[in-house]
């Protein structure tokens, strides 16, 4: 069972990797660091937040997120905008190729969730999905 595990994560992980290569290509996505990629999801997912908001949802330094950030300004996927309430506080979001990375991402783990369900009976598919349900919690959870 170990050894069954083990073999099925590390080709998870390349065939992973193999799909952002081949999305990658064309929206910048392979060329990304995976931190880069974090801030990235935490952005699109929070909707213009902080640097304080992506740092708490990352759960790391507000310093480190500020780099980050600052990169992928440099790089075109996001942007930063002053508060017209407070004019000490910066709101992050995505340009159009910083959604195009988020989209291509989803597009990337649909295709490859597909590959897995079609591999699959309907019990086997209903028992995988049951399976990871419980692996998302216990991993949400340390």
């Amino acid at each position: 069972m170990d050894e069954l595990l083990l073999a099925f994560i590390d080709t998870l992980d390349i065939s992973l990797k193999k799909l952002r290569m081949e999305v990658g290509d064309n929206s910048g996505f392979a060329k990304l660091t995976i931190h880069q990629l974090q801030y990235i999801d935490a952005i699109g997912a929070l909707s213009h937040p902080t640097i304080t908001q992506v740092a708490e949802k990352l759960q790391i330094t507000k310093a480190s997120v500020t780099n980050g950030v600052n990169k992928l300004i440099s790089l075109g996927y996001v942007a930063k905008n002053q508060s017209s309430e407070d004019k000490r506080v910066y709101h992050v979001s995505l340009t159009s190729a910083g959604e195009q990375i988020v989209f291509a991402k989803y597009r990337a783990l649909q295709d490859y969730g597909e590959f897995i369900r079609s591999s699959l009976s309907a019990e086997e598919a209903r028992q995988f999905e049951l399976i990871l349900e419980k692996l998302v919690h216990l991993f949400e959870g340390s």
